[in-house]
Formats: structure tokens, C-alpha cells, sequence
């Protein structure tokens, strides 16, 4: 139900602007600050490069080797990057560059929503000649709506995540394994419906990833450290989340967490559409798209069935069932309004919760109340126009109250946009890289 920006347009020279901020954050500790105000501007593909190096500011054992391939399918060498390719696509950090990277397309098993057996796929990058232990980084990625914006396509366009940002990480000199599921519904997986923002899915998907990219570091002999990180923002930030606390509960001996990085994520989807469906103004329009994209997931997953009016406006319902048998749904021409797309009857629903089905599919997926082990850092904006900042404040209060170790890092100035706020996200992630 919730935009995450992953269509941009990718200029790592901006990088370079950002060295006298670094210095200001290393003298103030921004681990410390709880809030962040931007001078500079940043490039999305940088994110995974930061949060991948915060990684070497610990210490922890090698995973033990596990030759037996339970998980993984197949591994496709998908590209091998020279130092200088490394360098030409991200010439602002061609000083950091060190090495060329191997990129590995992992196919993998895991399970559809009615607990099959599916191959799915993702993507792992790794330094050449590396002869000490990897630290390991998964990324869950923001929503993507083609094939071609999937991780293990590894293309240059629409895919800057992979192709850009992963590959100048991996190339560090300290060591970088970095793990990327496409999630149901890409990659190998693209002949299903991908189950939007569904936290078990995203969950199992993602960790299922994780095994498998371990089974391939054995076999390869890459030796891998055992704590392991999480990122990601908006989507991926949600994503985050759940594969934290799933990883938590089912597979703590596996992947301990050292720390996990959510920014701008829905962790509260009951408030989050009850934000949404009182909301008087045009939205963002790939917002409004995807707000629908989730009510009619849930809508099928959870055998609600409502018909497309009950749901939303007679004439928006007309352009949907138009879409959908054309084969995309996300293409209809909506209200960008969420009081003209929506019917008077499901907004009043949402509001007061009289909407048990709904309702209770969105509670079941939020992703705040519970209370983990490693330490949790979160991000967002409070002028997020995409994802309220309710969710960053009721998560805080909510894991502080469960007795975790919470920290939430606010966005500043006050009006940040969602986009504008993956910027910033990159700046606290910088601040963090810095201070000893």
C-alpha cells in the first residue's frame, strides 16, 4: 500500500558533496541525535554501500561451513566487474574502489502462500580475491512493478540497486557479501501474483534467500562473519522488519543480528490505511496506484472477495476491471483523491474498524509489537507523503514498551518528502559509518 521510490535516476558524483557534512556528523556522534538536517544532497544508489559498512565497525565469528545444499537450486556467474567497470559506473568512489566484483544469480526454494514448494531468485555480489571473512548485508528492496527492476536481472536501467550501488559496495577493500532477494513474484518466481506488502512472504522469502547465499558461500569456500545486518527503506524498510523479527523467532542460531536499519516502512497497517482513507487531497499517483495494489492483494489473499464496488467508486472500479484484463491493474487512470476513489461505506469501515475482514488482514500484517534482540535503528520524516511517520513513532513507543533496543533518528527539515527522505536516510547511515 505504500510508494517506495525505485525509479531513480542515479548520480554517485554527488557523493563527493557530502565529505564536509561527514566531518560535522563524526564530531556531533549522530548515533546520539535524533535528528537529522540536510545541507547536501545524495544519489539512492549509495544506500547499500553505507549500511554495508557500518558492518566493519564490528567484530564477530565466521558462520560455520555447511556443504549440504538444502536450499539452493542453482548459481548462474551472471557478471564478473572489472576494477575499472567498477570505477566507471561509480566514479566518485573510484578512490574506495579495490577490487572487481563476481555477481551470482542464486535460484533458490521457498514456499508460495499456500506452502509449496517454488523456486524463487536473488542475488548475491562479492569481492574477487578475498581471502578474509565477508561481512554480510541483506538488503530488501523497495516495490518494484517490472521484471526488469528485479535484483537478479542486474540491468542497468531501473535496476541501480544492484547494478550500481551493491557492486561499488562489494568492491571495498574491508569485504562485502551482499544478499538480495527479488521476493515472490520476480525473478524466478514472476509467474505468480507477487503478494504485496505481505509480511510472512516477505519474511520466509528473504530468509530463504539468506540460506541460500550461505550454501553458495560454502561451496565457493567464502568464508562468511556470522552477524549479519539488515537494511532497506519504505517497502524494504517493512520488509526489514519482518525478516528481523522472523529470522528472531525461527532462526536466531543461523543469522544472529547484529542491527537492522528500517527507514520509512508501514509497520502499522492498520493506522497506515486509516491515514490513508482520510486523506482529502490528491495523493502522489504512483501512491494512489499502489495503495490499491495492496487492497487488492488482500482482498483475494485473504478470501475477503468484496466486489471492486464496494470497494472503491463505480466509475474507478469500470477503469480497474479494465486494467486488470489487460493484465495490469496498476494502470488504471484512478482518483488520486483517496475521498473520490474510495466508497463512503469502505472508507467509514477503515476509519472505525467496523470493517472486520480488512481490518483484520492489516493487523495481521503489522510489523511493530514484539520485542527483538538486536538493536533496532529507525528513520522516516514526519513530512512523508507516501508512509506516515505514525508508523516510525507508534513502533518506537510500542518496541521501547516490549523492552528493546530502539532508536529513532527524525528526518529533518519537518516538510521531507518520501523521496527526499531516502536521501537523508543515506546521510544517518553515513553518520553511523563515521563514529568510531
Amino acid at each position: 500500500m505504500y510508494y517506495f521510490y525505485s525509479k531513480m535516476e542515479v548520480n554517485v558524483d554527488e557523493i563527493f558533496s557530502t565529505f564536509t557534512f561527514l566531518y560535522y556528523i563524526s564530531l556531533n556522534k549522530l548515533h546520539n541525535m535524533k535528528s537529522l538536517h540536510p545541507n547536501f544532497k545524495f544519489s539512492f544508489s549509495i544506500l547499500i554501500l553505507l549500511a554495508v559498512l557500518v558492518t566493519s565497525c564490528f567484530k564477530d565469528h565466521d558462520l560455520p561451513p555447511n556443504p549440504e545444499t538444502q536450499y539452493l537450486i542453482k548459481a548462474e556467474n551472471i557478471a564478473n566487474v572489472s576494477t575499472d567497470e567498477v570505477k566507471l559506473r561509480a566514479n566518485a568512489l573510484a578512490a574506495f574502489v579495490k577490487s572487481g566484483v563476481k555477481v551470482y544469480r542464486l535460484t533458490y526454494t521457498t514456499k508460495t502462500l499456500d506452502g509449496k514448494s517454488i523456486a524463487a531468485s536473488g542475488v548475491v555480489l562479492f569481492p574477487e580475491n578475498f581471502a578474509d571473512s565477508l561481512s554480510v548485508l541483506s538488503f530488501q528492496h523497495g516495490t518494484i512493478t517490472t521484471e526488469d527492476e528485479a535484483p537478479s536481472n542486474y540491468k542497468p536501467a531501473g535496476n541501480a540497486e544492484a547494478y550500481i550501488a551493491a557492486t561499488a559496495a562489494a568492491s571495498l577493500a574491508k569485504g562485502y557479501y551482499i544478499v538480495m532477494p527479488d521476493y515472490l513474484g520476480f525473478g524466478e518466481s514472476k509467474t505468480i501474483q507477487h503478494p504485496y506488502q505481505h509480511k510472512a512472504s516477505l519474511a520466509w522469502a528473504s530468509l530463504d534467500m539468506l540460506r541460500a547465499a550461505k550454501e553458495f558461500a560454502s561451496k565457493n569456500n567464502l568464508k562468511l562473519k556470522k552477524k549479519i545486518q539488515l537494511a532497506g527503506y519504505s517497502e524494504g524498510g517493512y520488509a526489514t522488519m519482518a525478516l528481523h523479527q522472523e529470522i528472531e523467532k525461527s532462526a536466531a542460531s543461523e543469522f544472529p543480528v547484529l542491527k537492522s536499519y528500517p527507514a520509512a516502512g508501514p509497520y502499522d497497517m492498520v493506522s497506515t490505511a486509516q491515514w490513508v482513507v482520510s486523506q482529502t487531497t490528491d495523493m502522489p499517483a504512483a501512491a494512489a496506484s499502489y495503495y490499491l495494489w495492496v487492497l487488492l492483494t488482500y482482498n483475494q489473499m485473504y478470501g475477503i472477495n468484496a466486489p471492486l464496488t464496494d470497494l472503491i467508486t463505480p466509475a474507478n472500479a469500470a477503469k480497474v476491471a479494465a486494467a486488470t484484463a489487460a493484465g495490469n491493474p496498476l494502470a488504471a487512470e484512478i482518483d488520486l483523491n483517496p475521498s473520490k476513489l474510495y466508497t463512503s461505506a469502505f472508507i467509514s469501515g477503515i476509519k472505525n474498524s467496523t470493517n472486520v475482514k480488512f481490518i483484520a488482514a492489516l493487523r495481521e500484517n503489522n510489523v511493530y509489537d514484539w520485542k527483538p534482540k538486536a538493536p533496532i535503528v529507525l528513520f522516516h520524516s514526519e513530512g512523508d507523503d507516501f508512509v506516515p511517520f505514525l508508523n516510525a513513532t507508534i513502533a518506537e513507543n510500542k518496541l521501547k514498551e516490549n523492552g528493546a533496543a530502539v532508536s529513532l533518528v527524525r528526518l529533518q527539515p519537518s516538510t521531507t518528502t518520501h523521496r527526499e527522505g531516502a536521501q537523508l536516510y543515506l546521510m544517518a547511515m553515513i553518520g553511523l559509518l563515521i563514529v568510531p
